[in-house]
């Protein structure tokens, strides 16, 4: 075996295990983008009407990184968390901040909470335990996952029906319903704080 190839096959063996210890970081979270991005968010809780629970939300208060920082979404009733998932990242507008309004219970459906977002508001189904973005679909409002790439459409059957290929459209009482503005999660530093109706709904 001549020098060169020992030295060849020292470099792969080299790469081989500096592959191994990258992907074992990246497996315990060491080196992944959550793992650095986790630390800019800020949390504030609310309580919300009609025993719908306990809010909190975290949200990144840095505007440079806001939009690369997965925020997160969680509803406690009684101890348990019955929404927890991670939504969208995007910034926290500094002057209106994230509205939130609320759609009462209507017969067996909701309560609902809206979390305004100028790239798509997010719903809150309380009774259902959901999540949803609800997105801008060829102007008919869509409901689509609440975190990752947003993802809309469908197809027309032979019949002329309406097939949802991703989300689903936006029905039901919930979709006509005029909520009540509880008030605005706004940034403050390196914190959030909740406003109630601090500035004249806007949308």
């Amino acid at each position: 075996m001549t020098r060169r190839t020992q030295a060849w096959l020292a470099a792969i063996a080299g790469l081989v295990v500096l592959g191994t210890a990258t992907l074992a970081l990246v497996r315990i979270g060491a080196l992944s983008g959550e793992s650095l991005m986790r630390a800019p968010r800020a949390t504030v809780s609310l309580d919300l009407p009609e025993r719908g629970g306990r809010l909190v939300l975290a949200l990144a208060t840095n505007p440079t990184l806001a939009p690369y920082v997965a925020r997160h979404v969680a509803v406690e009733r009684a101890g348990q968390r019955i929404i927890d998932t991670p939504l969208f990242p995007a910034p926290v507008d500094s002057r209106f901040g994230l509205a939130l309004t609320w759609i009462p219970a209507m017969g067996r459906a909701g309560p609902w909470l809206v979390l305004a977002d100028p790239t798509g508001d997010i719903l809150l189904d309380l009774r259902g335990f959901t999540a949803w973005r609800v997105l801008d679909h060829g102007g008919r409002a869509w409901l689509a996952a609440p975190s990752g790439v947003a993802a809309a459409g469908h197809v027309i059957d032979a019949d002329g029906a309406l097939v949802p290929t991703q989300g689903r459209p936006f029905a039901g009482p919930a979709a006509d319903a005029v909520g009540v503005l509880l008030g605005r999660v706004l940034p403050d530093g390196d914190r959030l704080v909740f406003l109630a109706e601090a500035v004249p709904e806007t949308r």
